[in-house]
């Protein structure tokens, strides 16, 4: 079998976009072209367009590159597709390009620096709640002996008889008048 077609063909998969209604470009279905040629490509997408009618097809490329050509052969959702124009949308400058990455890349960082603050926030907080939970059990510690001492004073205090004149001795822990 030999080949009889004016151009080779180049077997590729590339993702495109379909307008099925050229008027109506508002209307586009994902395909996927198989084959290219200087003079059309094959394709399949969910369209439902006959022989004879137009198509536009569109690459995804940085520039816009859109395709029109008539249908010359369809077999269930393959087309053959013969090329009538080319439009194409010039790419964007690089200083264009520039300008939007390094506006992603600046929201990007405000994002993190964002996060990095509410982070460092959340961890200013959970020390000052550690020193007010430290300073709160040492107080409760340096009250625990005093009470204690209070108590057992007090204790003594009360059980103990007081003795008159120079026979009563000084109590070390009760202050002589």
């Amino acid at each position: 079998m030999t080949n009889t077609r004016r151009w080779p063909r180049y077997h590729v998969h590339l993702p495109v976009f379909i307008a099925a209604k050229p008027e109506s470009a508002e209307i586009v279905v994902p395909g996927m072209v198989c084959e290219l040629s200087r003079s059309g490509m094959e394709l399949y997408g969910g369209v439902n367009l006959q022989p004879g009618e137009m198509m536009e097809v569109e690459f995804r490329t940085s520039g816009r590159v859109r395709v029109a050509g008539i249908i010359r052969h369809r077999s269930g959702f393959c087309f053959g597709l013969e090329f009538c124009s080319v439009q194409t949308e010039p790419e964007e400058t690089s200083d264009v390009l520039q300008s939007q990455v390094l506006a992603k890349q600046e929201a990007y960082l405000r994002e993190m620096q964002q996060k990095i603050s509410q982070s460092l926030q959340a961890l200013e907080n959970r020390k000052s709640r550690k020193q007010i939970e430290t300073v709160g059990n040492a107080s409760d510690d340096c009250l625990q002996p005093a009470k204690r001492y209070t108590s057992g004073t007090t204790r003594n205090r009360s059980s103990r008889t007081l003795k008159s004149g120079s026979d009563a001795a000084p109590d070390a822990g009760i202050p002589s008048e």
